[in-house]
């Protein structure tokens, strides 16, 4: 027994790949499941993606029935069960990341004070107990028939929300976190035929759109360090490409990442933001006061576009957030 390549059969961890989808409630998403057991992946709406989890070093999955015992009048005293329900839990064990954003053109990655894309998913659940995901484990099996047919992977995936959220820190040691993913209705078993290529996993995730000459530019009105402004002015920045307005932008949040603030005191001025044509417009609810220096600020993200692999604007593309910046001006 032991001359046969028994060893090569066993599945190696480090060959699984965990991707998640942020999703808007009450949004859910279902793979289905064929007779020969095969799994059809679900469709996304747009503006949803895939999110690799990074960085988990162990995950502990179980499968919990519901066992629900009963007796009967003239059982002679033995109890019977039936199964009336199950669900999933994975007990996972990963590191805190950093985000880090490889630029357009630039082989080397740079961080950009955030948090990592799939980290960012789990971080959410520490305040919002509502918040669910949808989650695939996909254990790669190998190529069928060898070297020569499609790659075929072990699938697992159900809607989840995240509970018992807890870190774990040492002046010694890297910060460590753990989480449990809890079923939501109901999960999805079977064998995922990814074709001929293998699933991408383990690289850099870049999501961020950053600004560049001719691609993506932002033009402020007032121009940062303008003078003499008027101080009923509204605060617009055109983003465009140099000489079209970009299209298929999405202002998340009512805004909230567009902050205008005193420059002295960080105090931030109470504002209406909104978006039409490629032009945001910062409308401040009272007119601002004479002879102060503000700054805009525009956080990573402030304002996303729809695109498609290739970062050119798409309906039915992904929402992808765009580089920040920030400027000044003072009024006259």
């Amino acid at each position: 027994m032991a001359d046969f390549a028994i060893g090569l059969s066993f599945h190696k961890a480090h060959r699984t790949i965990v991707r998640a989808v942020d999703l808007t409630a009450p949004c859910r998403y279902f793979a289905t499941r064929d007779e020969a057991g095969f799994i059809t992946l679900p469709t996304l709406d747009p503006g949803d993606s895939y999110v690799e989890l990074q960085g988990i070093t162990q995950t502990s999955f179980q499968i919990n029935d519901n066992n629900q015992e009963f007796r009967l009048l003239g059982d002679d005293g033995w109890m019977d069960s039936v199964i009336t329900g199950s669900s999933v839990q994975a007990s996972v064990t990963a590191y805190f990341l950093k985000d880090a954003e490889v630029v357009g053109g630039d082989e080397c990655p740079t961080f950009r004070g955030n948090y990592d894309e799939g980290f960012e998913l789990i971080q959410r659940a520490r305040y919002n107990k509502d918040y669910e995901i949808y989650v695939e484990f996909l254990k790669e099996l190998g190529q069928a028939d060898g070297s020569t047919g499609n790659y075929i992977y072990d699938f697992t995936g159900f809607n989840a929300v995240i509970q018992n959220y807890s870190e774990q820190y040492n002046a010694e040691g890297l910060t460590e976190i753990t989480f449990d993913l809890m079923s939501r209705a109901r999960p999805v078993f079977g064998r995922y035929d990814a074709g001929s290529t293998l699933i991408d996993f383990g690289g850099v995730q870049s999501s961020l759109l950053f600004l560049a000459t001719g691609v993506r530019e932002f033009t402020p009105t007032p121009a940062d360090n303008a003078d003499s402004v008027v101080v009923s002015s509204n605060i617009t920045v055109l983003y465009d490409d140099g000489t079209t307005p970009l299209t298929e932008l999405v202002l998340p949040n009512n805004g909230d990442g567009f902050v205008l603030e005193e420059a002295s005191t960080g105090t931030r001025v109470a504002s209406t933001i909104s978006e039409a044509g490629g032009t945001v417009t910062i409308n401040p609810d009272a007119d601002l006061t004479a002879a102060t220096i503000y700054r805009l600020v525009a956080r990573d993200g402030a304002i996303e576009q729809t695109v498609d692999a290739d970062g050119n604007a798409d309906a039915n593309g992904t929402n992808r957030p765009i580089e920040g910046f920030t400027i000044t001006f003072k009024t006259a």
